[in-house]
Protein backbone atom coordinates (compact mmCIF):
# COMPACT_ATOMS: atom_id res chain seq x y z
CA UNK A 1 0.00 0.00 0.00
CA UNK A 2 1.28 3.71 -1.06
CA UNK A 3 1.49 5.81 1.30
CA UNK A 4 0.69 9.26 0.30
CA UNK A 5 1.54 12.58 2.36
CA UNK A 6 -0.13 16.15 1.87
CA UNK A 7 2.68 18.87 4.24
CA UNK A 8 1.89 22.21 5.22
CA UNK A 9 4.62 24.55 4.52
CA UNK A 10 3.77 26.74 7.51
CA UNK A 11 3.31 24.02 9.96
CA UNK A 12 6.24 21.28 8.71
CA UNK A 13 3.35 18.87 9.61
CA UNK A 14 2.54 16.28 6.86
CA UNK A 15 -0.75 14.13 7.09
CA UNK A 16 -0.66 10.71 4.97
CA UNK A 17 -4.00 9.48 3.33
CA UNK A 18 -4.36 7.54 6.74
CA UNK A 19 -5.13 10.17 8.52
CA UNK A 20 -2.00 10.00 10.56
CA UNK A 21 0.38 12.73 10.96
CA UNK A 22 4.30 12.76 10.33
CA UNK A 23 6.62 16.08 11.09
CA UNK A 24 8.82 17.36 8.13
CA UNK A 25 11.85 17.22 8.98
CA UNK A 26 15.33 18.43 7.05
CA UNK A 27 18.80 17.80 7.08
CA UNK A 28 21.99 19.87 8.30
CA UNK A 29 25.48 19.53 9.87
CA UNK A 30 26.75 20.75 13.03
CA UNK A 31 30.71 20.89 13.84
CA UNK A 32 30.78 19.95 17.27
CA UNK A 33 33.84 18.95 19.94
CA UNK A 34 34.67 14.95 20.22
CA UNK A 35 34.00 14.98 23.43
CA UNK A 36 30.44 16.34 23.12
CA UNK A 37 29.55 13.99 20.62
CA UNK A 38 30.18 11.45 22.42
CA UNK A 39 28.44 12.30 26.25
CA UNK A 40 25.43 13.02 23.61
CA UNK A 41 25.73 9.33 22.47
CA UNK A 42 26.21 7.77 25.61
CA UNK A 43 22.99 9.81 27.37
CA UNK A 44 21.09 8.57 24.06
CA UNK A 45 22.22 5.04 24.37
CA UNK A 46 21.54 5.70 28.26
CA UNK A 47 18.20 6.80 27.47
CA UNK A 48 17.78 4.04 25.13
CA UNK A 49 16.91 6.67 22.15
CA UNK A 50 18.71 7.20 18.53
CA UNK A 51 21.13 9.83 18.52
CA UNK A 52 19.23 11.42 16.43
CA UNK A 53 16.44 11.58 18.26
CA UNK A 54 18.25 12.55 21.52
CA UNK A 55 19.53 15.45 20.06
CA UNK A 56 15.73 15.86 18.67
CA UNK A 57 14.09 16.37 22.19
CA UNK A 58 17.29 19.04 23.05
CA UNK A 59 16.62 20.83 20.51
CA UNK A 60 13.03 20.67 20.85
CA UNK A 61 12.97 21.54 24.73
CA UNK A 62 15.10 24.37 24.01
CA UNK A 63 13.04 25.93 21.72
CA UNK A 64 9.61 25.22 23.41
CA UNK A 65 10.61 26.03 27.17
CA UNK A 66 14.42 26.54 27.31
CA UNK A 67 14.80 29.54 25.52
CA UNK A 68 12.31 31.00 27.74
CA UNK A 69 13.44 30.25 30.89
CA UNK A 70 15.56 33.43 31.44
CA UNK A 71 13.36 35.67 29.65
CA UNK A 72 10.59 35.25 32.69
CA UNK A 73 12.03 34.47 35.58
CA UNK A 74 11.83 30.67 35.78
CA UNK A 75 14.81 29.38 38.47
CA UNK A 76 15.48 25.29 38.47
CA UNK A 77 15.50 24.26 42.02
CA UNK A 78 15.74 19.99 43.60
CA UNK A 79 12.76 18.10 44.06
CA UNK A 80 13.80 17.95 48.14
CA UNK A 81 13.79 21.33 48.79
CA UNK A 82 10.42 22.23 46.69
CA UNK A 83 9.03 19.21 48.94
CA UNK A 84 10.16 20.70 51.90
CA UNK A 85 9.29 24.57 51.28
CA UNK A 86 5.75 23.57 49.94
CA UNK A 87 5.07 21.14 52.96
CA UNK A 88 5.77 24.01 55.38
CA UNK A 89 2.56 25.82 53.73
CA UNK A 90 -0.87 25.60 54.58
CA UNK A 91 -3.32 24.45 52.59
CA UNK A 92 -4.74 28.23 52.29
CA UNK A 93 -1.64 29.65 51.88
CA UNK A 94 -1.26 27.21 49.02
CA UNK A 95 -4.46 28.35 47.52
CA UNK A 96 -3.26 31.74 47.89
CA UNK A 97 0.17 32.01 46.25
CA UNK A 98 -0.96 29.83 43.14
CA UNK A 99 -4.35 32.30 43.13
CA UNK A 100 -2.46 35.95 43.32
CA UNK A 101 1.13 35.52 42.47
CA UNK A 102 1.83 32.55 40.32
CA UNK A 103 -1.63 32.35 38.33
CA UNK A 104 -0.55 36.09 37.11
CA UNK A 105 2.91 34.88 36.84
CA UNK A 106 2.56 32.06 34.48
CA UNK A 107 -0.13 34.33 32.45
CA UNK A 108 2.89 36.40 31.38
CA UNK A 109 4.77 33.30 30.71
CA UNK A 110 1.80 31.81 28.48
CA UNK A 111 1.62 34.55 26.81
CA UNK A 112 5.17 35.48 25.69
CA UNK A 113 5.34 32.02 24.37
CA UNK A 114 2.24 32.37 22.53
CA UNK A 115 0.68 35.28 22.18
CA UNK A 116 -3.39 33.86 21.83
CA UNK A 117 -3.20 30.88 23.60
CA UNK A 118 -5.53 27.72 21.98
CA UNK A 119 -6.72 24.31 24.35
CA UNK A 120 -3.59 23.11 22.02
CA UNK A 121 -1.36 25.69 22.97
CA UNK A 122 -1.79 25.50 26.81
CA UNK A 123 -1.38 21.62 26.15
CA UNK A 124 1.41 22.06 25.26
CA UNK A 125 3.19 24.44 27.41
CA UNK A 126 1.86 22.56 29.72
CA UNK A 127 3.49 19.47 28.53
CA UNK A 128 6.53 20.78 28.09
CA UNK A 129 6.54 22.10 31.89
CA UNK A 130 5.93 18.73 32.75
CA UNK A 131 9.01 17.25 30.28
CA UNK A 132 11.70 19.65 31.69
CA UNK A 133 10.47 19.30 34.84
CA UNK A 134 11.13 15.63 34.52
CA UNK A 135 7.46 14.65 36.10
CA UNK A 136 6.27 11.66 34.63
CA UNK A 137 3.06 12.22 32.62
CA UNK A 138 0.70 10.83 30.08
CA UNK A 139 -1.60 12.67 27.55
CA UNK A 140 -4.54 11.40 25.47
CA UNK A 141 -6.64 12.79 23.21
CA UNK A 142 -9.90 11.54 22.69
CA UNK A 143 -13.26 12.56 22.58
CA UNK A 144 -12.47 16.31 21.96
CA UNK A 145 -10.47 16.33 25.31
CA UNK A 146 -6.98 16.28 26.16
CA UNK A 147 -6.86 13.52 29.01
CA UNK A 148 -3.66 14.16 30.92
CA UNK A 149 -2.38 12.29 34.28
CA UNK A 150 0.54 13.31 36.07
CA UNK A 151 2.87 11.23 38.51
CA UNK A 152 4.90 13.81 40.59
CA UNK A 153 5.79 12.29 44.04
CA UNK A 154 5.81 15.94 45.82
CA UNK A 155 2.60 14.89 48.18
CA UNK A 156 -1.15 16.23 48.46
CA UNK A 157 0.00 19.92 49.02
CA UNK A 158 1.68 19.64 45.67
CA UNK A 159 -1.38 18.32 44.01
CA UNK A 160 -3.18 20.92 45.32
CA UNK A 161 -0.97 24.04 44.09
CA UNK A 162 -0.85 22.30 40.34
CA UNK A 163 -5.26 21.66 40.72
CA UNK A 164 -5.60 25.78 41.95
CA UNK A 165 -2.66 26.95 39.47
CA UNK A 166 -3.83 25.02 36.32
CA UNK A 167 -7.69 25.51 37.11
CA UNK A 168 -7.54 29.26 37.40
CA UNK A 169 -5.28 29.78 34.26
CA UNK A 170 -7.67 27.25 32.07
CA UNK A 171 -10.56 29.76 33.09
CA UNK A 172 -8.47 33.05 32.83
CA UNK A 173 -7.09 32.25 29.51
CA UNK A 174 -9.03 29.27 28.04
CA UNK A 175 -12.72 30.87 29.08
CA UNK A 176 -12.67 27.08 29.94
CA UNK A 177 -13.16 24.63 33.04
CA UNK A 178 -10.95 22.04 33.66
CA UNK A 179 -11.91 19.01 35.10
CA UNK A 180 -9.34 18.13 37.79
CA UNK A 181 -9.14 15.02 40.04
CA UNK A 182 -5.95 15.09 42.70
CA UNK A 183 -4.72 12.15 45.30
CA UNK A 184 -1.30 12.22 47.14
CA UNK A 185 0.99 11.92 43.95
CA UNK A 186 -1.09 11.94 41.26
CA UNK A 187 -3.18 14.32 39.13
CA UNK A 188 -5.26 13.85 36.62
CA UNK A 189 -6.63 16.82 34.01
CA UNK A 190 -9.22 16.89 31.20
CA UNK A 191 -9.47 19.59 29.05
CA UNK A 192 -12.24 20.12 26.90
CA UNK A 193 -10.80 20.90 23.34
CA UNK A 194 -12.32 23.89 21.09
CA UNK A 195 -16.10 23.83 19.74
Amino acid sequence: MTTVFKCNRLTKVCMNNRGTTKTKTETISFRLPSLLIDELRKEAEFENVTLNAFVTKIFSNHVKWERYERKVGLLPMTKVFLEKVINQLTNEQIIDLAQKIEKEYFKNILTVMKQRPTTRDFVDVLRTWLTVSWMQHNIVYRNQSYLFNIQHDLGIKWSLYVKTLVSGLSEDILAKKVEININENIISLTFPEES
